[in-house]
């Protein structure tokens, strides 16, 4: 027999003195800590054996030290999604989908996942469902996101971590990349689309390497996810106010002198200065978008461009020709490939007419 504190009390055996574990840890994190083992041990009831003891150590080991984690990060994948610990899966560069087994019962589930929330400081409960925040995990940067077990039918919370790669990918890693070194060193103006996870924001920092150092980059972004290790670049991240809206900001950039403007995502009303800055006569601007294919990319332009034009004011026909005339290139990116290049000749009422620089034949949306 194993006494641990209380000489008159009746030992426990391991399930229930498991599930009294448990317990003790949860009353810990409802008030926003987590405990040390020398804490915690001294509050658990007396074990019948030493095995037992052990066991409950090795829980709170895995739930604190999480070398379970440390091993799936340490694979070779750009994301990793926690749905549950026998269903998860992590997504490779090349965009295969692997499904990976997590190291704990479904018991700790939702107590690791609020231990991530409080080791980060997230506010992130039943009232706050949604938790998005960079961290550092085994020496390596990732961006994290919670969705808390309320917003599902089914009460699972889940994890989403994306990898954020300290250095750019090769641009050969994206596929058929020949062409796209041209548009960078002729300064042409080109956009970035695919869906989320295609790769945009990666091919978009390997882009960027190809840019001459002497030039004066402008990247804004509302997350922090282009690492760029370009000398000479000022960087302004977004906030909730006007003033530092994605907007604002790229009216201030035009004041700074650019060679380059990079913007990290188009998605409301920073798209009118942005076209606005190439119609002025500014080259090299670069951009992502999410969209279907590379046409698709422009109808979406026309379309955010005419619900947040505001005072331009401007009917669709003249909004697309203008996009048409100041924007040259659109780059298409599905499972971390460039799957289409297109150049951009012109619009007629609307409609734009390109060629695809990959694809044999011509298109027309």
């Amino acid at each position: 027999m194993l006494s641990l504190f209380r000489d008159a009390e009746t030992p426990m055996a391991s399930v229930p003195a498991m599930a009294c574990f448990r317990r003790l840890f949860i009353q810990y994190l409802n008030k926003g800590i987590i405990p040390l083992w020398e804490d915690l041990f001294l509050e658990l009831p007396t074990l019948d054996t030493a095995e037992g003891l052990q066991e409950i150590k090795d829980a709170f080991t895995t739930l604190t030290e999480w070398d379970f984690l440390r091993d799936i990060l340490a694979q070779d994948a750009t994301e990793f999604f926690f749905h549950s610990p026998t269903d998860s899966q992590l997504l490779r560069l090349s965009g295969e989908k692997k499904s990976i087994n997590v190291g704990l019962n479904e018991d700790d589930w939702q107590l690791w996942l609020e231990i991530v929330s409080l080791r980060f400081h997230q506010n992130w409960n039943v009232q706050v469902p949604f938790s998005s925040f960079y961290a550092e995990l085994f020496g390596k940067k990732y961006r994290l996101s919670l969705i808390h077990g309320s917003t599902s039918p089914l009460g699972k919370s889940k994890l989403m971590i994306r990898s954020l790669a300290s250095v750019s990918h090769p641009l050969h890693s994206f596929g058929d990349t020949e062409k796209l070194a041209d548009l960078i060193l002729q300064k042409k103006n080109t956009l970035i689309a695919g869906s989320t996870g295609s790769g945009k924001t990666s091919l978009l920092t390997s882009l960027i390497d190809l840019v001459n150092p002497e030039e004066h980059l402008v990247v804004l972004e509302d997350t922090y996810e282009i690492l760029s290790r370009h000398p000479h670049q000022t960087r302004l991240l977004s906030g909730d106010t006007p003033a530092t809206s994605l907007k604002a900001y790229l009216s201030y950039s035009l004041r700074l002198s650019p060679d380059r403007i990079i913007l990290g995502e188009m998605r409301s009303h920073e798209v009118v200065p942005f076209v606005m800055a190439m119609n002025t006569g500014h080259k090299g601007l670069m951009g992502t978008l999410h969209a279907s294919s590379a046409p698709d990319a422009l109808n979406r332009v026309a379309l955010l461009f005419s619900l947040y034009g505001g005072e331009a004011n401007l009917d669709y026909n003249k909004v697309m020709e203008l996009i048409c005339r100041n924007l040259e290139y659109v780059v298409f990116m599905e499972n971390k490939k460039v799957k289409d290049i297109i150049r951009i000749l012109g619009s007629e009422n609307g409609v734009p007419f390109f060629e695809s620089l990959i694809q044999e034949t011509k298109e027309f949306f």
